[in-house]
């Protein structure tokens, strides 16, 4: 049975967003202030599980060392009633796994776009010794401003905090784990974050998880040994340097995948302008705007779209739901000039 909660610390429960097995989200007002945040609320019933109170100490320490634009903002934490709460900004438009759900795959220039404002906030992240270790849709937030954060560090690794990881065990979800991380290794870089952006990117443009299964045995196996599938769907005009990067960051074999997220996002922006991506993978010199205006703009010479990526993301949706409106349209056109011939015929032969 769920918890009902109506005040939080400082803060009024409007709403809440989700409950898992540790914890409950809720959209909530500072009472004295008025501000809307996000808070995460412990379980009553897992108050006195050290792991549980673990992670969610890990989040407020590791929350409260970061400050980037494409990170969540740390707002307050305390105990409520003896349990624990972490009070974040409060994003209105969901996560980008809600995105996914409506739309199933991304045009690849936005997954671009929202690929390296992942890469500005794991490079961010592990400069300051956190790894996230469970990067998904759902852990992906996004801003009235345009902005891509990265949220839910429940699960991070942070190399000031070694008391509170988890050593030997298997953590993450599943179908965005580096094979490393599934074998539970100890000794992880950034470059399991790299993965799983990987697995995202190519979850944005094919529209699925790059390795699935019924069972999470099978998911497994399929990072530690499967082949890459090829990128569903038709290719477009999306460039052949955009799969091989994917087919990059998705190298089994950590020694040979790209472990900076900086270089990750230079070379996606590379991408995006049209530029050449070298064949080692070194950091790519980043486009002028106009050269980035040029390469959005596209051959159609179409205006490229609003700068604003949240609200092509968010509206991108309602276009989908619509993308058969005009073929709907070409249809009736078709079946009123067969009634029309029709009417035609039957004229005729009544003179």
């Amino acid at each position: 049975m769920s918890d009902v909660v109506q005040f939080v610390g400082d803060y009024e429960v409007l709403e809440t967003l989700g409950s898992g097995a540790a914890g409950s989200a809720y959209k909530a007002r500072n009472r004295e202030t008025g501000d809307m945040v996000a808070v995460k609320l412990m379980h009553e019933r897992m108050a006195g599980q050290p792991d549980i109170q673990n992670r969610f100490v890990r989040e407020v320490s590791v929350l409260q060392k970061l400050d980037h634009p494409n990170v969540v903002h740390y707002v307050d934490c305390g105990l409520d009633d003896g349990r624990i709460y972490l009070a974040m900004e409060w994003l209105e438009f969901g996560s980008l796994d809600s995105v996914l759900n409506r739309r199933g795959s991304l045009p690849w220039r936005e997954a671009v776009e929202v690929s390296m404002q992942i890469c500005d906030g794991l490079d961010h992240a592990h400069s300051k010794g956190v790894i996230h270790r469970d990067l998904k849709p759902a852990n992906l937030f996004l801003s009235k401003d345009g902005l891509v954060k990265i949220g839910d560090f429940g699960l991070a690794r942070d190399a000031d905090l070694h008391r509170l990881t988890m050593s030997g065990n298997t953590v993450g979800s599943c179908r965005y784990m580096a094979p490393e991380q599934v074998r539970g290794e100890e000794e992880l870089t950034g470059a399991v974050d790299v993965y799983a952006l990987g697995c995202l990117l190519y979850r944005m443009l094919s529209g699925r998880a790059p390795f699935d299964g019924a069972t999470i045995i099978e998911i497994f196996e399929a990072h530690l040994y499967n082949d890459i599938p090829a990128i569903d769907g038709p290719r477009g005009d999306r460039p052949q340097a955009l799969d091989d990067l994917v087919a990059l960051l998705l190298t089994k074999d950590v020694t040979h995948r790209p472990g900076k997220a900086s270089e990750v996002r230079d070379a996606l922006a590379a991408i995006l302008a049209g530029e050449q991506v070298a064949e080692e993978f070194t950091p790519a010199k980043l486009p002028e705007p106009e050269e980035q205006a040029n390469a959005e703009q596209g051959e159609s010479g179409e205006a490229p779209p609003p700068q604003n990526l949240t609200q092509r993301l968010v509206e991108g949706a309602a276009q989908t739901d619509t993308s058969k409106t005009p073929n709907m349209r070409i249809l009736l056109i078709v079946v009123g000039l067969v009634v029309l011939v029709g009417v035609i015929v039957l004229l005729a032969q009544n003179r």
